[in-house]
């Protein structure tokens, strides 16, 4: 009993000295800052210089059961105390390793491609640093784990590259998406205000190019991230679905607008020959011809601008608008209509026939509404055009009239009331 409370009498000083120590206080006053080099070593030293001073003094004056004992309380209860300051030091390799991870792998993206395997390699290097750093942690005295330490950097290094990876995709998805924007609404306008033959045609055989063009350059780069299937094929469609919406929303958008192109395709028609020269009503024109013939292409822009049609249905639209509004008033039956012989007002429905409601841009109504404020607010061209025509006419035949005039006044003098009529 004597040797045990003196051995536990000296493991005490020896353990109050150990906290008061210099050495430990400035080694755990550096970890405290930051990352302490060789802590590891330095806090075996201390410990063993403590464990040492007990073995001494213990060793002289008792036996080795009672010795041993109160060592091994002794050594837990030190290893208790400076276990936070290891753990702390433990944190900061954790960080070092975190951030250097960062770093690498920024630096590597900035080389090119290669997101996945760059990932692989500076996750290697990281977890590299982190062991060496445990290692030189280490304390010879303690069997301590740092397996969760690491575990926790691992998913630290997941996440940052699971955040970047995002990031990097959204990028490329969004540079895809001003690229199909780009390639689409442009020749997409001009097709539409054009309004010659096949145009929804032209736009499907426009959309299938721009989109499979991007999808092969996209699916090229995203290889490198090393995703599922799945996901791949998500962010394809995601892609695909773009597009046509970029089609889609330009032809809504040009839709709003019908009135404008329709006026202005009328004007180019009617006051422009087929040399894009101004016409000058000299009287020899066929207003009436040439004012169908502009009529006729705003009709053929506004069929065109009705629906949308990239699923390739049947082109109905302009046949209806035609026959009905500009040849007159012909009724077009529906297939089913048709099958028992029955006819109705192509005008009386919200939705063109075989054409979804989603996909319908002016309604059968609204067409023939928009033809009748079309007609009003483009006569006023005709009008002109016929007033000008006959004033070419009637100033004409007034210099024909004077020219004649002249000359049988001059042929003939002594015939004052001759006169020449055309």
């Amino acid at each position: 009993m004597a040797a045990t409370a003196r051995c536990e009498e000296i493991a005490n000083q020896k353990f109050s000295q150990l906290i008061l120590d210099e050495d430990w206080l400035a080694l755990e006053e550096a970890v405290q800052i930051g990352p302490a080099q060789g802590f590891g070593k330095r806090l075996s030293s201390i410990l063993s210089t403590y464990l040492s001073k007990y073995d001494i003094e213990a060793t002289i004056y008792f036996d080795e059961g009672a010795r041993n004992s109160k060592r091994q309380l002794l050594e837990s209860k030190a290893l208790d105390f400076v276990y936070p300051a290891y753990m702390t030091m433990l944190g900061h390799v954790r960080s070092k390793a975190l951030e250097d991870f960062k770093v690498r792998l920024e630096q590597s993206l900035n080389k090119g491609r290669g997101f996945a395997t760059y990932v692989r390699i500076c996750t290697h290097s990281s977890m590299l640093e982190f062991d060496k750093g445990c290692a030189d942690a280490a304390v010879i005295q303690a069997n301590w784990d740092a397996s969760r330490v690491r575990e926790k950097l691992q998913r630290d290094i997941d996440a940052h590259a699971s955040s970047v990876c995002s990031a990097k995709l959204s990028e490329l998805n969004v540079n895809y998406e001003q690229q199909l924007s780009a390639s689409l609404t442009g020749p997409v306008k001009t097709l539409l205000e054009t309004g010659g033959k096949d145009i929804w045609a032209s736009i499907r055989k426009l959309l299938n190019r721009e989109t499979e063009v991007t999808i092969s350059e996209f699916s090229t780069v995203v290889a490198d991230f090393e995703l599922d299937e799945a996901t791949i094929a998500e962010m394809l469609q995601h892609l695909r679905d773009y597009s046509r919406n970029v089609v889609e929303k330009k032809a809504r958008e040009e839709a709003t607008k019908i009135m404008i192109h329709m006026k202005d395709r009328f004007s180019t028609v009617f006051n422009y020959d087929s040399d894009s020269t101004l016409r000058v009503w000299t009287g020899k024109e066929d207003i009436t011809s040439i004012t169908k013939d502009a009529r006729s292409a705003s009709m053929k822009l506004l069929s065109v601008m009705a629906a949308i049609r990239l699923d390739e249905q049947p082109g109905h639209i302009e046949k209806v608008l035609f026959s009905s509004l500009m040849d007159g008033a012909v009724t077009v039956s529906s297939s089913q209509d048709r099958e028992i012989g029955a006819s109705v007002d192509p005008f009386a429905s919200s939705n063109w026939e075989e054409v979804s409601s989603k996909n319908t841009l002016i309604t059968p109504v609204q067409c023939q509404s928009l033809w009748r404020q079309f007609i009003a607010e483009t006569e006023n061209s005709v009008t002109q055009a016929i007033s000008a025509h006959v004033h070419f006419i009637t100033s004409l035949t007034l210099r024909l009239t004077s020219v004649c005039f002249h000359f049988h006044l001059s042929s003939a003098p002594s015939r004052i009331n001759g006169f020449c009529f055309s």
